[in-house]
């Protein structure tokens, strides 16, 4: 199966800048498999530099989205999906950070023909909870103890499209309307403990909070009326 790798940022400060561009540099570093790469950068306070030359931005493989107004979060991704050629879309957000075999491990699931999208662990646990995971086998019920975030979704995009990608009146990716679409076009999920990544959760969302306490908390009530409907 071929892969489009799709990350939206949240340049609003230095340091999401910083967090976008390690995001990056770790799906440079550790991605073991060929990839389309397609970044969505919706009016950047701190443009994404490649000092080092690292990150890539002009690859062939590279669609690098430099926009003049911000579309909103879900719509914004829906624009990297539109942009992508791979049978299988990666949604990643910029404050996720993936390590070595991670593309390798979410395809065993996709590429087996048991599941149509999966969530790798991403929420923190100790070191003896991972050591255990190493020795459980892919396909063991077990490993789906993931945990279940926005903040690396991996689906097909047959099944992506299937469902009508995200939906743009909300203001998340993984919420309950999310699942209710997959459960009704019967897409197969499930997440696993075989892949972790590492997830600053909330970070974006914090930042949000920081910058305008009254347009979060009206983003997050409209969210919620929806989701209540």
């Amino acid at each position: 199966m071929t892969v489009s790798i799709i990350v939206s940022c949240l340049n609003n400060s230095k340091t999401h800048c910083h967090m976008s561009m390690l995001c990056l540099d770790h799906i440079r570093k550790f991605t073991d498999r060929p990839y389309q790469l397609i970044i969505i950068d919706p009016v950047p306070k701190d443009p994404i530099r490649d000092d080092y030359k690292t990150l890539q931005l002009t690859a062939p493989d590279t669609i690098y989205l430099k926009l003049d107004k911000d579309p909103g979060y879900t719509a914004g991704m829906n624009l990297g999906a539109s942009k992508a050629t791979g049978d299988v879309l990666v949604f990643i957000q910029n404050d996720v950070f993936i390590h070595e075999g991670w593309l390798k491990g979410l395809l065993w699931y996709t590429e087996s023909g048991f599941w149509d999208c999966v969530f790798p662990d991403q929420v923190p646990r100790s070191r003896e909870y991972i050591l255990e995971t190493y020795k459980r086998l892919p396909g063991d019920l077990e490993s789906r103890k993931g945990g279940r975030d926005a903040g690396l979704v991996m689906i097909t995009k047959k099944a992506f499209e299937k469902i009508g990608g995200w939906n743009e009146d909300l203001g998340i990716l993984c919420d309950r309307d999310f699942y209710d679409r997959m459960a009704k076009h019967d897409i197969r999920w499930t997440d696993t403990n075989k892949v972790l990544i590492t997830h600053i959760m909330a970070a974006t969302n914090r930042q949000r909070l920081d910058d305008d306490p009254e347009e979060y908390n009206q983003r997050m009530k409209h969210d919620a009326d929806i989701l209540n409907t």
